[in-house]
């Protein structure tokens, strides 16, 4: 007889982190579901790194890559889930990726050094318009001839939305992985056979019990839905306006105060929601307060007040 459970989305930053940020040997196994390696390899011992800190983007102030860890070989892997990609995602994750590769170095060393870098990245959306696939690898490849390739950096997407609307899934290691982030949701009362009979996905399963986690991790996984949805409200009001930042409180008060007033309202409103929602997503991933107060200049009491309240 089958115990019914209540369980988290996967796909917060919370959860993700959970299961991904404090368990190598399933970050392992999703990495080698996912990344294009060389014939042969797998991935099995990881060191977890510090998670990356990116500069200013138009649409988040900060981005925090999930999972940022390497191997005994001493390959890189950054790990990403985006449920509110922007404009410049894209952009963004080949600046992480080749932020990594060049880190690798001290002054003066050698660059034969410098190992490969590998992104794989899980997105909400349509991030290729007009393709039907979900699963899309990049590399760097000789125009002329397709058998030179530079192996330095290899990135992934993985379309999650697409991968929701096939009509047949198969039960390779990927579509198990893929199956776990798009069928596990808060509603799951009884995962499908087929992925508790992983023992990977049934540990990570497991990992997502709400019973696993305690207050404050429970706080912060409200706290990160109620972000998403606010910056998909600031992007839709951005899209029918022709603006790149959010309107919601101009809107609200009506094209009769001045479309300008509330531009302005807007935006300033927008910041201080972004300043949390960064502050939240640190927090989540192990900051200590004084640091988040630095980095995203709100007070340390504001910032410790966003768990305590």
């Amino acid at each position: 007889m089958m115990t019914y459970c209540k369980y988290y989305s996967p796909v917060t930053d919370v959860t993700f982190r959970k299961v991904f940020g404090e368990h190598p040997d399933l970050t392992a196994s999703l990495l080698n579901a996912f990344l294009p390696l060389e014939e042969g390899r797998t991935i099995s011992e990881l060191r977890y790194l510090p998670p990356e800190l990116m500069p200013e983007t138009p649409a988040r102030k900060h981005s925090i890559v999930d999972v940022h860890c390497t191997d005994s070989a001493g390959t890189t892997f950054l790990v990403e889930m985006q449920l509110n990609y922007d404009s410049d995602f894209f952009q963004r994750v080949f600046f992480n990726a080749s932020k990594a590769y060049v880190r690798q170095l001290k002054a003066g060393e050698q660059f034969k050094l410098l190992q490969p870098v590998y992104s794989l990245n899980f997105v909400s959306g349509d991030l290729h318009k007009g393709l039907s696939e979900w699963y899309h690898p990049y590399q760097f490849v000789h125009i002329y001839h397709s058998d030179r390739v530079f192996d330095g950096l290899k990135i992934v997407f993985a379309e999650m939305d697409k991968y929701k609307k096939l009509p047949e899934k198969g039960n390779t290691k990927k579509d198990l992985w893929m199956r776990y982030f798009t069928e596990m949701t808060e509603e799951t009362r009884k995962p499908a056979p087929e992925l508790l009979a992983d023992p990977d996905i049934a540990k990570a399963i497991e990992l997502l019990e709400i019973i696993n986690y305690n207050e404050a991790e429970e706080y912060l996984y409200d706290k990160y839905w109620d972000a998403v949805s606010i910056e998909a409200t600031w992007k839709g009001i951005g899209r029918r306006e022709g603006e790149k930042e959010g309107l919601e409180k101009g809107l609200q008060q009506g094209l009769q105060q001045g479309l300008q007033q509330g531009r302005k309202e807007g935006r300033e409103e927008g910041r201080e929601d972004e300043k949390r929602l960064l502050a939240l997503n640190m927090l989540a991933k192990g900051f200590a307060p004084n640091l988040v107060a630095e980095i995203t200049g709100m007070t340390e009491a504001k910032v410790i007040a966003l768990v305590t309240h």
